[in-house]
């Protein structure tokens, strides 16, 4: 087989410890942080283990088609434990080479945790421009605070974490409004800057499974139900990961 040069080692879930586990709140608190701008006629970008295209086929109500895109055959290829409908689709493809006449045009795109994973991050977004619909959203959440860059970004392929000014830097004015912007999971920032920058644990390794299935079962349980419920009232100066909506604007 061809070398996966997009996997890095993204696939550490994937080990047989943690087959069947799944972070079922944090999966929903993310899908939440975004449900509002979700549209009928979805792009999504780097399925991955497929776990939120079930989240928005669960819970966004009736949808036209879901288009997924994920260009790591390792990922790909990897066993799906959810049941998908016919008018959602998975592709073997880099976003680069997707154009208008291969899927068609877009109300909603979505990227959860993909655009760090992109070199030329401001050039993915041009590219999703020519791919909406006018008016149609870019829904993106990224990991944030460039301080906890650390092993498990190294490992996972990341090329940078954001703060809001990085992320609004790459936006093209010309063609999208900014919606919105803002920080969650202020209490995950004080974890991952534990375990990942202090005690350098990887998460491909027996001390990551570990940390995934004791302390991140705890963080799934009680952590984020609990800033799920805070976030709805007050928004942080920080947070572990940093969401932004933007909508195409239409050029004349």
């Amino acid at each position: 087989m061809e070398e996966d040069k997009y996997v890095h080692e993204m696939d550490w879930a994937l080990a047989k410890e943690l087959k069947e586990f799944e972070l079922n709140n944090y999966r929903k608190y993310q899908y939440d942080l975004i449900a509002k701008h979700i549209g009928k006629n979805i792009l999504e970008v780097g399925s991955g283990d497929k776990v939120f295209t079930h989240q928005i086929l669960k819970h966004a109500g009736q949808l036209e088609r879901i288009e997924s895109i994920e260009p790591s055959v390792t990922l790909f290829e990897s066993h799906n434990k959810h049941k998908f409908p016919d008018h959602i689709s998975f592709h073997m493809m880099d976003l680069f080479d997707v154009t208008k006449d291969t899927f068609g045009l877009f109300d909603t795109v979505i990227l959860i945790h993909v655009l760090e994973h992109i070199e030329k991050d401001k050039d993915a977004l041009n590219k999703i421009y020519d791919l909406l619909l006018p008016n149609g959203n870019v829904l993106i959440e990224v990991p944030a605070l460039p301080f906890l860059f650390s092993v498990h970004d190294e490992i996972l392929g990341h090329y940078r974490r954001y703060n809001k000014k990085a992320l609004t830097n790459i936006v093209d004015i010309n063609k999208y409004v900014i919606k919105d912007i803002w920080y969650q999971d202020i209490i995950g920032v004080l974890g991952s800057f534990y375990f990942f920058k202090i005690k350098k644990i990887k998460l491909s390794s027996g001390d990551g499974v570990n940390l995934v299935k004791n302390q991140g079962n705890v963080y799934d349980k009680f952590v984020i139900p609990f800033e799920s419920f805070i976030e709805k009232f007050i928004r942080f100066p920080l947070g572990l990961s940093l969401t932004m909506v933007l909508q195409r604007k239409s050029l004349h």
